[in-house]
């Protein structure tokens, strides 16, 4: 844990091309993204359609989100947990992200570590898997309740 730590504290940022499926209030969409996490405040998901144009752009900083959703052509802002779903009512979209990378973005968390990485980080109903433990993060199971992210990172880079 305390190598993931030191990594956490020399974060510098991260960029990822994954694939996602997200299950929400029953429903499932599937597509890719890219992650850019900047710091522990800011990040960016990107999201796009089947054939490679842009669906949807989420920044955040701190707690304040903005979707341009450009399939439907709509622009939200607000506080992260009118915007950002289930994700965004357990932890920052920004720690979430870096979680999502496999850094564990603060202390206070529960983590179960392997020596590759983490294998298991949960904060009340939010449970994260890792599958496997590795850094960075190959595949990463988010649930809470009945909603659930699957995440497979396909490249990732440090900026």
């Amino acid at each position: 844990m305390e190598q993931l730590r030191a990594r956490r504290e020399a974060f510098h940022g991260a960029k990822s091309l994954m694939r996602v499926r997200a299950t929400t209030g029953g429903k499932t969409q599937s597509f890719r993204a890219q992650l850019v996490v900047h710091d522990a405040r800011r990040m960016e998901l990107i999201a796009y359609t089947p054939v490679g144009t842009t669906a949807a752009v989420i920044r955040a900083d701190g707690d304040q989100v903005s979707v341009d959703n450009r399939l439907e052509g709509t622009k939200t802002e607000g506080d992260v947990s009118q915007v950002f779903g289930f994700l965004g009512t357990v932890l920052p979209p920004a720690e979430m992200s870096m979680l999502i990378l496999g850094i564990p973005p603060r202390d206070g968390l529960s983590y179960d570590v392997d020596a590759a990485g983490l294998r298991r980080a949960s904060l009340g109903e939010m449970t994260a898997v890792f599958d496997p433990p590795s850094f960075p993060a190959t595949k990463v199971v988010v649930t809470r309740g009945d909603d659930r992210i699957e995440i497979e990172h396909l490249e990732v880079v440090s900026e």
